[in-house]
Formats: structure tokens, C-alpha cells, sequence
């Protein structure tokens, strides 16, 4: 009898050391989660007011020595970390056979007292070691981009490819620094004007991390191109009166041509046309940067997934 208990209790911590690092992949906080569960709930013709899940009863069922789990609550956990239907439903009958192998142990004393996090989260569940890794790892996605970009002729920009993907993975104040880190670099450099154009890389960084974070708007392709799209037209409207007032019309790049050639085509003003241009271009830009960014997202959170174990 105390054998089936301690086995159906190391099963149960198995799976919650699981959870955890699941969490930990996604950089979603406790607070988030139950949010997230609440409307999943919403979403399946639950009564908002009983759909409420409190925040503390989501970080409970992370907590390590546990005896049960509710393999309910763990599915809904799953699924809001953005599992696909089969993942959530092998959770919860990884779940439910763990709880069963200890089915026979003594009810489980409620503790009050939280267990505390290890380590130490530094932003909503990634430790402070990922989260510097990962914003080094953005702004050197990003300066990957600038470097291929005038190898194409230097209309398009591919320089926020990291500001994205920190904003998948990280959130939005991860992908903000990835930003602010950029404009030091470049006022290091002595590069004014890229530093003030890199205004752009925070915004950028801060819709796209609420975007994906708060709205769960990466939790498709779709859905993040079409919050890539909205991306371009915040950076467009911040690019443009940069372009216009700062540096007089022109940007010594690609878009110039491209410029001259909107005016002599349809004879528009001149702020009409690099309007027209940033705005064209930095839509196709962040639909392909969204794009590779949710790929490689894609691939870091598998090769951070728990391996599934055998005859669970």
C-alpha cells in the first residue's frame, strides 16, 4: 500500500517538474494562466462569474509533493500554454493514471503557505540567466538582419526578427530591452540616426509582446501575421515623420528610388509618397520577420519540451 502511495507520488511530481518547465518555455505568469483558463471556460458557454479561476489555485498546482492533481485543471493549464488538442489530452491521462496509482494514499493536508519558486523568476517565469541569454541572443538576431539587409539592395529592413521572437518567448518589456540595448549600441557607434530609428525595435517589441502574451495572439501563424501586420503600421507611423522632419525626405537607402518613383508615377507630395512607400515596405517586412520569428519560436519551444515518457 505505501509503495503504490510513493510511486503515485513521485509520478505526480514527475508531472508537475514537467508543467513547470512547460511554463518556464512559455514565459507565462501565474496571474496570465488563470486568465487564460478563465476564458477558455468563457469560450465553452461557461457563466463568466463561475468560469473564474483564482490565480492562486493555477501556482497550487505547480506545487511539488503533492499527492492528487486535477487533471482537469492541469488539461486547461495545458492548453492555455498553447498545447494542441492531442498534447492536452495525453496531459490529462498522463494526469489521471498518476492520481490513480496513489489513489490508495491518505488525503493530502492542505497547505496555505506557497511553496516558493526555484529559481527565482526574474520575468513572469523565465530565470534571470534565459531572459539576459535571450535578449543578447534578439539583438543579435537583429543585427543579423541589418548586415544581409543592403546585400538586397537595402530597401526592406529584416531587422527585428529577434525583437519578434523575444516577444513570442520572453513578453513585451524582453523584447522592449531588446530595443533599448539596439539604440545603445548604435549611440556607441556613433550611428545618431539608426539609434532614432531604432524607436521602432521598442515599439515593435511592446505590441508584439502584449500581442502574443496578453491576447495569445501567437498562438497560431495566423494570428501573429496578422499582429505583424499591425506591428508595421505602429513602426510606419513612427518611421515616416522620422524620415520626413528629421532627415529632410531622404534616408540614403533603397526606399529612395522607390520614393522618386511613387512621385513620378502619380505626382503625390513628397511626404505623400515616402508615406506610401515605408508603409508598403514595412508591411511585407514584418509579415516575413513574423513569419521566421514564429518558426524558430516554434523550434526552441519544442527543444525546450519535456520528452514524453515511455508507458506513461
Amino acid at each position: 500500500m505505501g509503495g503504490s502511495s510513493d510511486t503515485g507520488a513521485a509520478r505526480v511530481d514527475e508531472l508537475i517538474s514537467e508543467l513547470r518547465m512547460l511554463r518556464d518555455a512559455r514565459g507565462v505568469s501565474y496571474r496570465e494562466l488563470a486568465a487564460r483558463v478563465t476564458e477558455q471556460r468563457i469560450d465553452a458557454g461557461a457563466n463568466p462569474a463561475a468560469a473564474r479561476v483564482p490565480h492562486t489555485t493555477i501556482s497550487d498546482a505547480f506545487r511539488l509533493g503533492r499527492r492528487r492533481l486535477n487533471a482537469g485543471l492541469v488539461a486547461e493549464i495545458v492548453e492555455a500554454l498553447g498545447e494542441d488538442p492531442a498534447a492536452v489530452a495525453l496531459w490529462r491521462a498522463r494526469v489521471a493514471a498518476a492520481v490513480a496509482a496513489g489513489s490508495s494514499a491518505a488525503p493530502e493536508p492542505r497547505l496555505e503557505t506557497p511553496t516558493p519558486e526555484q529559481p527565482v523568476p526574474a520575468s513572469d517565469g523565465l530565470s534571470w540567466g534565459r531572459l539576459v541569454a535571450l535578449i543578447v541572443a534578439g539583438v543579435l538576431l537583429n543585427s543579423t538582419g541589418k548586415f544581409v539587409n543592403p546585400l538586397l539592395g537595402d530597401v526592406f529592413f529584416f531587422d527585428m526578427v529577434g525583437t519578434a521572437l523575444v516577444a513570442i518567448l520572453g513578453g513585451p518589456w524582453a523584447a522592449a530591452a531588446v530595443g533599448v540595448v539596439f539604440i545603445v549600441v548604435e549611440l556607441l557607434k556613433g550611428q545618431v540616426v539608426a539609434a532614432v530609428f531604432s524607436v521602432t525595435m521598442v515599439s515593435a517589441g511592446l505590441v508584439w509582446g502584449f500581442g502574443a502574451t496578453r491576447f495569445r495572439l501567437a498562438a497560431t501563424l495566423p494570428r501573429f501575421l496578422a499582429l505583424s501586420a499591425f506591428v508595421a503600421v505602429v513602426t510606419s507611423s513612427i518611421a515616416v515623420p522620422i524620415t520626413v522632419f528629421y532627415l529632410g525626405g531622404s534616408t540614403d537607402r533603397g526606399l529612395d528610388g522607390l520614393r522618386d518613383l511613387v512621385i513620378g508615377m502619380t505626382g503625390v507630395h513628397t511626404e505623400v509618397a515616402i508615406s506610401i512607400v515605408n508603409a508598403t515596405i514595412s508591411l511585407i517586412d514584418k509579415v516575413i520577420v513574423g513569419a521566421i520569428a514564429y518558426g524558430v519560436a516554434v523550434l526552441v519551444r519544442r527543444a525546450l519540451r519535456p520528452a514524453p515518457r515511455l508507458g506513461a
